[in-house]
């Protein structure tokens, strides 16, 4: 099923079923007219909050730079010259962990800027993500979890995501 038809879907299902006061706002009370955006105070409305701003912590919005390759100085680099002069020194980045195996806690995660709520629902932005590989485990936790390392821009590697945190520890 093609995610437009999923969401149109959805959204009559969700209307049907009265989600519009569990947490989607529904104009008039008109099928049509739902949106999937999460209404002011609903228990889905921390869905599309990203983490929240923490002193010290790399902001996400400068990481959300990186993207399509740009020709700077002789070179392609997806980077900008901001995010370049950040390889390899040691950060903290504050955001919410995915594990990829269940546990209480974990050596190699993905961190994001949002929650992911969803495995089948991941940021679509990959300059949000983080891998991790953290020196020691770091325990799971639903809320933002802070973590310091060392930074690396993966300009090079054959990989879809554009950061990786080396050593990481909680912080």
């Amino acid at each position: 099923m093609l995610r437009r038809q999923f969401l149109s879907r959805f959204s009559v299902s969700a209307a049907a079923a009265g989600l519009a006061g569990a947490g989607f706002v529904c104009a008039g009370g008109d099928a049509a007219a739902i949106s999937l955006e999460p209404a002011e105070g609903s228990v889905l409305a921390h869905l599309r909050q990203g983490a929240p701003a923490v002193d010290g912590a790399l902001d996400w919005g400068l990481l959300a730079q990186a993207g399509e390759a740009r020709f700077q100085g002789g070179t392609v680099s997806r980077f900008p010259a901001a995010l370049q002069s950040l390889d390899g020194q040691e950060v903290a980045i504050s955001g919410y962990m995915m594990p990829f195996r269940d546990g209480k806690t974990h050596k190699e995660f993905l961190l994001g800027a949002l929650q992911f709520h969803c495995p089948s629902c991941m940021i679509g932005d990959l300059s949000r993500i983080v891998a991790v590989k953290a020196a020691e485990p770091v325990a799971y936790a639903e809320q933002p979890v802070m973590v310091r390392g060392t930074l690396r821009l993966l300009e090079s590697e054959q990989s879809p995501l554009f950061y990786r945190l080396d050593a990481a520890r909680s912080a």
